[in-house]
């Protein structure tokens, strides 16, 4: 898969030295650095594709997505307002402001981002995963669970669904169900819940 992105980001690099000022292969190869996790060079290039196309929502999200993953959330937020000025319905940059809300321990805002994201895109895995999460640290397990359900259902092999539906229920004090979840979330390479059954005696292997 890697390689696939490296092939992606020469493609773009060709198409830059045909033409240093299209905004399109800078944001491309932003996304592409993105998917490599070389958040910094993406961020580099989203800078140059704004420079370009000032209102590139695209643009901003991709470069929203770099900071939020560097941890420079209120970077980040400003970014997605922006890019959610220029198109209002596009449901990833509610995801990620959302993510970054969640990030700064706001968790009511995260939680409306994660509605608008779902009203505009009801088959958002990260929405879903995100909203769940929010409504998690708020303490509002049952509404986590429902979240990580739907979660699940549109991708039955999503770890990180399994686990936080885990450690909700453990929440709750459904042990047996917490731990059907994090053994399902260990075969599917959940290094935390690997470590969590481990820890707890309890073997996913095989099963």
């Amino acid at each position: 898969m890697l390689g696939r992105y490296s092939e992606a980001i020469e493609d773009f690099n060709k198409a830059i030295v045909i033409d240093p000022n299209l905004a399109s292969a800078y944001k491309g190869r932003g996304r592409a650095y993105s998917l490599k996790g070389m958040y910094q060079p993406a961020i580099e290039d989203f800078n140059k594709a704004i420079a370009l196309d000032p209102n590139s929502a695209g643009g901003y999200g991709g470069r929203g997505d770099g900071y939020r993953i560097l941890g420079q959330q209120s970077q980040a937020i400003s970014d997605y307002n922006k890019a959610i000025a220029l198109s209002p319905n596009w449901a990833d940059s509610y995801v990620g402001r959302g993510l970054s809300y969640g990030g700064e321990g706001m968790y009511q805002a995260a939680i409306e981002d994660f509605d608008k994201a779902t009203a505009l895109n009801p088959n958002s895995v990260s929405a879903y995963l995100g909203r769940g999460q929010a409504y998690h640290f708020k303490g509002m397990y049952q509404a986590a669970i429902e979240d990580f359900d739907r979660a699940i259902a549109l991708s039955p092999n999503s770890a990180d669904a399994y686990e936080c539906r885990g450690t909700a229920y453990y929440r709750l004090g459904q042990w047996s169900q917490a731990i059907s979840d994090w053994k399902t979330a260990a075969r599917l390479g959940s290094d935390l819940a690997q470590k969590t059954l481990s820890e707890m005696g309890e073997t996913w292997q095989g099963g």
